[in-house]
């Protein structure tokens, strides 16, 4: 890089910047302080000024290093890097500071006015000091207190100081995010972007820090991490609205659920989901017959919680006058037809004949039982016999939501001593792995037919086939975003 003024006035034209811009430059160097006040200049010259990259300022250590040249005052301002070359970074809008790495300590040689009016700190104030003054105290355990409001503790203070250090050692560039006090005390967040300027030998001479104070963004960052802590435990006393606290015990059954709720790419769970479950009583009179039901309503958020709720309502009101599945459906989706907009919804809904205290049919002794199964757009649940193979049962039906009158068909399905019924939500069957592959009906099957027979009988079965199909899932996706996941099983205890 040329140090006469016909080469600087050359030079800088590769940065747009114009001739009559440096000439303004190098006349009030000549005329006043080695490292000019910028203040009173043109707004024209101080935006062409401006194009000068930081990148620049490796080419520039010829000025920094050698005896100032004709261009350059020759009074010295005491603890400033003698450099015409900085007085450009006064025009900067981003705090920059230079530090002298080779010196005792590290000293501070160079700030420029958008330094002081991040940190409060003048010129005269920072001057032959080590940067450090600008987090002392924050390492200690007791500053955490103030930390916590911008959202990090001393200890990541202290990792971001020894990251620095580390580069500082290393000579090399990086960027750091640490907590700094301002003079008034107050903190911020500072971003660093760190650079080396080489001296003659290729060793640092300097370091360059660009400082960029991010706390209005740290802020607001914490506070939408707050404000989303708060809507995910709304979420989540939402979704345990839609779903019984617990459920009724049913004489000659058990019944045992999990839910999963979706997760992201990133590992984070997600809103609330359209996924349901209940079990409640049948009309009066009708035999003592049970509903259990699963369901998914389209979508996620606020709006599907709405949705789910109203679905779960319109199937307990209906159940009040319809003892069959299929009526129970049908009524059903002309009450939601409206409510659901332009969402959409499966169900699976079964009667099981319970033993009432009067001994009527249906009860406690582990004998065959038939249940009636009706399904409206839902998967095919999975008939899981105590020995053999599993296999898909009931007949599809059209979907709740878009229709107000719906065809649903039901089936009667006997489940004898250790039988199950496997009810899930499309989570499980489109569960998908990294190359794309779903896990889909046929791998359900695989899961529950590698059960072993011995377990299909024990008191416990049915939450060890929730268990086993949950991990299956989680398995199949290796890690990757897993749709909400709804199961239900019903079994047939062995006596």
């Amino acid at each position: 890089m040329p140090t006469d003024r016909a080469g600087l006035l050359a030079w800088a034209q590769r940065w747009s910047v114009s001739p009559a811009a440096v000439e303004a430059v190098l006349d009030r160097i000549t005329a006043g302080p080695a490292v000019p006040p910028f203040t009173g200049m043109a707004d024209g010259v101080r935006r062409e000024l401006v194009r000068l990259p930081l990148a620049a300022l490796s080419q520039l250590r010829d000025l920094t290093d050698t005896t100032p040249v004709a261009h350059r005052d020759r009074s010295a301002v005491p603890g400033r890097a003698p450099a015409a070359a900085w007085s450009v970074l006064d025009a900067v809008d981003q705090a920059v500071c230079v530090a002298d790495v080779r010196a005792p300590d590290q000293p501070i040689v160079y700030v420029n006015p958008a330094f002081t009016r991040t940190t409060g700190y003048t010129e005269d104030e920072v001057l032959g000091r080590n940067c450090r003054f600008l987090h002392e105290g924050l390492l200690d355990p007791s500053a955490d207190a103030d930390l916590e409001a911008l959202g990090t503790s001393s200890a990541e203070v202290a990792a971001a100081v020894q990251r620095i250090r580390d580069l500082l050692a290393a000579g090399e560039a990086g960027e750091v995010v640490l907590v700094n006090r301002r003079a008034d005390g107050r903190l911020f967040v500072n971003e660093l972007a760190l650079s080396p300027v080489a001296g003659a030998d290729g060793a640092p001479l300097h370091y360059v820090a660009v400082q960029r104070d991010m706390t209005p963004y740290a802020t607001v960052r914490r506070a939408r991490a707050a404000l989303a802590d708060e809507l995910d435990q709304t979420a989540r006393a939402v979704q345990a609205s839609l779903v019984p606290s617990a459920l009724p015990a049913l004489p000659g059954w058990r019944v045992a659920t999990g839910y999963q709720p979706a997760t992201r790419a990133d590992g984070r769970r997600g809103a609330v989901s359209g996924d349901f479950f209940d079990v409640f009583a049948g009309p009066a009179g009708a035999g003592g017959a049970w509903y259990v039901v699963i369901g998914d309503v389209s979508g996620r958020g606020p709006r599907a919680a709405a949705s789910t709720s109203a679905l779960r309502w319109a199937l307990r009101g209906a159940a009040t006058t319809h003892g069959e599945p299929a009526a129970l459906l049908t009524a059903a989706a002309g009450a939601v037809h409206e409510a659901l907009e332009d969402r959409f919804a499966t169900v699976a809904a079964l009667t099981l004949p319970v033993e009432e205290p009067d001994g009527r049919p249906g009860g406690a002794s582990g004998g065959p039982a038939a249940v009636v199964l009706a399904l409206a757009g839902h998967p095919q649940p999975v008939l899981l016999p105590a020995r053999g193979a599993p296999r898909l049962v009931g007949r599809p039906g059209t979907l709740l939501g878009p229709f107000a009158e719906v065809e649903v068909s039901q089936v009667e399905v006997e489940l004898g001593s250790g039988d199950q019924l496997v009810l899930y939500t499309d989570g499980v069957t489109e569960a998908t792995d990294r190359s794309g592959r779903q896990l889909e009906e046929q791998g359900l099957l695989d899961v529950l037919a590698g059960l072993d027979e011995h377990d299909r009988t024990r008191p416990d079965a049915a939450q060890r086939t929730v268990a086993a199909v949950t991990a299956a899932v989680t398995e199949h996706v290796a890690g990757g975003p897993v749709d909400d996941l709804t199961l239900l099983v019903v079994a047939r205890p062995a006596p």
